[in-house]
């Protein structure tokens, strides 16, 4: 059990923390994200369907991660099923604080 003012990973997650802060969900227009054009994942319209429903029946239980300048970091396949049900804002955490390297890593 993590004491008040500890954070809940205990002593190893401290140096991740430098990247993540605390993690705060926002709402960002679906237009104005970008997919990282390398992404290794790719999302048959099968599994984006199968994304798409589980959106509409359980809501955002898992929201999509940006860097500083709306690029997807991950999230990709909620990012197109949110564009199937023609939803025009979605909810977010902003990692930027994540270098280069680390966003291509976690991507």
């Amino acid at each position: 059990m993590a004491l008040a003012g500890e954070h809940p990973g205990g002593p190893d997650h401290a140096t991740n923390s430098a990247v993540l802060g605390d993690l705060a969900i926002s709402y960002r227009d679906v237009a104005g994200l970008i997919p990282y054009a390398r992404n290794a994942r790719t999302h048959t319209d099968r599994q984006v369907a199968q994304i798409a429903a589980s959106i509409r029946e359980f809501g955002w239980t898992n929201p999509i991660l940006v860097d500083g300048d709306n690029g997807v970091i991950a999230g990709h396949g909620r990012l197109l099923a949110a564009r199937k049900l023609e939803m025009t804002r979605v909810p977010v955490i902003e990692l930027a604080a994540m270098s280069p390297a680390q966003r291509r890593a976690y991507v």
